[in-house]
């Protein structure tokens, strides 16, 4: 059991890590990904795309807070067509944000391709994050994936899922996919809510027409 976290030294910890320059487009919604940690429990957290390391501090601060869980963070640490601002080979950049926090043991650095990772994934997955491969066809592949293995009230956070309803100048791209991937989900019945901030954060219950809640009786 990973001891948790008084209050204090909880809300130090949270100021620390906005005081790093982790050049992510994630900004305030870390918190969105903190507090469902938090909230839901998860044993098995699993992100893709990490960079430098802020989702996953955030994480793994609600994990350590929780007393269980561990987070996969998955990354080539490589150049790719979707590096964050200035990021290339993070690897041992993340592993330091990962040490100075005392998360060595709550996220484990996978440092692959998500196809590679999935080829040996066998295990159940409460939160799943998003945040790799940005074309059509990569978060499409990474849904399927991973969406498969997600808990029946786990859910999958895709991060910069409003592009196409806010678009900004400054990173506009024509090869972004995201947005219409998360839009075929929610056509197709997928429930998904969505954060209109930091580019667009979709919360999705990987169930059409999403978890039975009661048993509803059929009329005539």
């Amino acid at each position: 059991m990973i001891p948790s976290l008084t209050s204090s030294r909880r809300a130090w910890s949270l100021a620390r890590l906005e005081s790093i320059e982790f050049f992510s487009g994630l900004g305030d919604s870390a918190h969105l990904l903190y507090g469902l940690a938090r909230a839901m429990k998860p044993r098995v957290a699993v992100e893709i795309g990490s960079a430098r390391g802020r989702s996953a501090c955030f994480v793994g601060m609600a994990l350590k807070e929780n007393g269980l869980g561990r987070l996969y963070a998955i990354d080539p640490h490589t150049q790719t067509a979707w590096n964050d601002l200035e990021s290339v080979d993070t690897f041992l950049t993340m592993r330091r944000h990962v040490a100075d926090f005392g998360l060595d043991g709550i996220i484990e650095m996978v440092r692959s391709t998500s196809a590679d990772a999935a080829a040996t994934w066998n295990e159940k997955i409460d939160l799943l994050f998003i945040d790799g491969d940005h074309s059509y066809e990569g978060v499409k592949a990474d849904w399927e994936r991973f969406s498969p293995f997600v808990s029946e009230f786990g859910v999958v956070v895709f991060h910069d899922t409003i592009w196409d309803r806010r678009p900004d100048p400054r990173y506009a791209r024509e090869d972004m996919g995201v947005p219409l991937f998360v839009e075929e989900l929610r056509i197709a019945g997928y429930p998904v809510v969505t954060v209109d901030h930091d580019f667009g954060v979709s919360i999705v219950q990987p169930k059409i027409g999403g978890v039975t809640l009661a048993k509803v009786e059929a009329t005539v």
